[in-house]
């Protein structure tokens, strides 16, 4: 009877450790798309900044 109670908190105690890691592999996947987005949006802008620039030199 022992045993099977500590069986059960093991796999209780593994399905968290699981979830845990999920959360977090998620949580890591969407702030490293974020930093690409965010980078990718300075990059346009930079690039937006370049043609105002060389537009107003021409004149």
């Amino acid at each position: 009877m022992a045993i099977l109670l500590m069986s059960e908190n093991l796999l209780k105690e593994n399905t968290l450790v699981k979830k845990i890691a999920v959360l977090f592999s998620l949580t890591l996947v969407f702030a490293l798309a974020g930093c690409n987005t965010v980078k990718g949006v300075g990059q346009d802008v930079q690039k937006a900044g370049s043609v105002i620039e060389d537009s107003v030199k021409k004149k």
